[in-house]
């Protein structure tokens, strides 16, 4: 394998390992309580995505994410948790 070719196997795995780490860290901070989560980061942005009953427990994801991701740069979250009353 070429070196440009393993650099970008090896930011593949790095972004793959990153998008891993924040949900275990959302679902950890809300408890679980979000559900269809969804983590992608590309670029200089994290992608959040997911459902939940209470504002509170979309608070509590966010504040996962800062956990994790404040230091490591400048990072933009997209926080597209919904909440939505009588999910099971």
């Amino acid at each position: 394998m070429h070196t440009d070719q393993e650099d970008l196997v090896w930011a593949a795995e790095v972004k793959h390992a990153l998008e891993r780490a924040i949900e275990r860290q959302i679902m950890r901070r809300a408890w679980g309580r979000i559900q269809a989560l969804e983590v992608k980061v590309r670029d200089h942005l994290v992608v959040i995505q997911g459902r939940t009953t209470r504002y509170f427990f979309k608070q509590l994801a966010l504040q996962g994410v800062l956990d994790l991701i404040e230091s490591s740069g400048p990072l933009r979250i997209e926080m597209n948790v919904h909440v939505v009353e009588g999910l099971s």
